[in-house]
């Protein structure tokens, strides 16, 4: 039988979680399919235990399993967080991440007491075309109800391979129906901006991570913006997990004078590699305008990158707290149509020569996020009645004091207690039972990110660098 393998190489600068291999594996796999002839004391150890194991054990064990066994290992031992054997899902998710598209039905959702609700159907999606619309609420996927679903968890159930069917069971007011959606290609947005609305003048763009078009996308949103007067730039890396190295160059070149150092990468085997701001990317585009970027301890690999360069070659000042500080890159490499496998290869240096691996970048301007913001999540899904005392008690109070109640941190669902969620309750249209139930936990939880996005004391911060900057 003839085994062919088909390589692909992309230099990734991405956060932690995402997938891996090594040109070692490569040769032991390779070996194992008789196609090399290398061989020594090491990897006939290796041949001796995948024969004895074939041979001798009590079953049958399908030889992939024990060859991927051997790859994941052979990984594990690393002790990196960031090389990882990469099959089936988890190779698909990295590649979708590089890509920015999924296949899905085009909806962005949000949580509801009643299930999951739509808050925007894109253009052009499967649920554009079946009619959907904001404020539906979807009741059930493929026969599973949305009550106790996460967004995340009801997100991933309407993904799946492009063509495939999905069944979403509907409300729109008083009206229950069906609709029978089937996934399509959706390119997911990187890149959004708008103009703040008390300062005209100022416009400001989240950045979710870097995918293959991103830099473009970033691009296109400045021109829109400065069409519409805007005279300033709010960038926010803010939890953007990382992505593609050459994308957050290419994005960090418009900010950059040409000749002026973006990145460095160092590795054990090659000289190495400075990366500048040139003419060659995006056709030479420049931006002539005041900049502030947000970061936070979430911003990490290729948004460091981006927001280093501007701070130590453009001068633009950091807000917000520390980053990631991951300074080491991964090369991927497919070994089948089935497998890839990610190693680190190297580390990067910010324009001054300073690694940041798990130490991050420090803000010029340090502004934390609001200490209710670091409480304990919820951890129980139960209904707690009156006179309960089990933790999410205690969080319950905490959350509803950070919204304004006056209720006391007792830890026990008192009288005091349950007529705060009986109000809270009210006023975000739940039935007012007093009870800690599960849509109230979300509830809570939302409100309180939706306060902490009002007030966004970093982004205040941001706005008021930019209004003394004169124009």
């Amino acid at each position: 039988m003839k085994h062919s393998f088909s390589w692909k190489t992309l230099i990734l600068v991405i956060i932690g979680s995402l997938l891996c291999g090594s040109a070692l594996t490569f040769i032991f796999v390779a070996w194992m399919l008789g196609k090399s002839p290398l061989m020594n004391s090491d990897l006939r150890q290796i041949q001796e235990v995948y024969e004895n194991i074939d041979q001798n054990y009590y079953k049958k064990v399908p030889s992939k399993k024990l060859v991927n066994g051997a790859i994941s290992g052979m990984i594990d031992s690393l002790d990196d967080p960031y090389s990882q054997f990469l099959t089936a899902k988890n190779r698909t998710d990295l590649n979708e991440s590089i890509s920015g598209k999924i296949s899905g039905i085009g909806a962005t959702i949000t949580k509801a007491s009643s299930g999951i609700k739509i808050v925007n159907v894109m253009q052009h999606s499967p649920a554009k075309r079946a009619g959907l619309k904001a404020d539906d609420v979807i009741l059930k996927i493929n026969q599973k109800s949305t009550r106790d679903l996460t967004v995340e968890q009801a997100s991933a159930l309407t993904r799946g391979k492009t063509g495939t069917k999905v069944q979403l069971q509907l409300q729109r007011q008083q009206k229950q129906f069906t609709v029978n959606l089937r996934r399509a290609p959706i390119k997911m947005a990187t890149v959004t901006g708008q103009v703040n609305k008390d300062y005209p003048q100022i416009g400001q763009i989240t950045i979710a991570q870097f995918s293959e078009n991103t830099s473009q996308d970033l691009k296109k949103e400045i021109v829109a913006l400065r069409h519409q007067g805007v005279k300033k730039l709010i960038i926010d890396v803010r939890s953007n997990p990382g992505g593609l190295m050459e994308q957050a160059v290419a994005s960090a070149s418009m900010f950059l004078k040409n000749g002026q150092k973006i990145v460095t990468i160092t590795g054990r085997h090659q000289t190495d590699i400075t990366y500048r701001a040139n003419k060659h990317y995006l056709k030479n585009y420049k931006v002539h305008l005041p900049v502030v970027v947000l970061i936070d301890n979430q911003s990490a690999s290729a948004a460091e990158i981006f927001a280093a360069a501007l701070h130590e070659s453009g001068k633009t000042p950091l807000v917000g707290e520390k980053s990631y500080g991951k300074g080491v890159v991964q090369t991927v490499n497919s070994l089948n149509s089935s497998s890839e496998m990610k190693i680190t290869t190297a580390k990067w240096l910010t324009p001054q020569g300073h690694w940041i691996n798990k130490k991050g970048l420090e803000p010029t301007f340090k502004v934390k996020y609001p200490v209710y913001l670091n409480l304990k999540a919820f951890t129980s899904k139960k209904t707690l009645n009156s006179g309960s005392s089990e933790p999410d008690v205690l969080t319950a109070q905490k959350v509803l004091q950070a919204l304004g109640s006056d209720v006391e941190l007792s830890g026990q669902l008192d009288t005091a207690t349950m007529t705060a969620l009986q109000n809270f309750q009210s006023q975000n249209e739940l039935p007012a039972t007093g009870t800690l139930n599960q849509a109230t936990r979300q509830a809570l939880t939302q409100k309180l990110l939706k306060q902490a996005q009002t007030n966004d004391e970093m982004n205040n911060k941001a706005i008021e660098l930019l209004a003394k900057d004169k124009e």
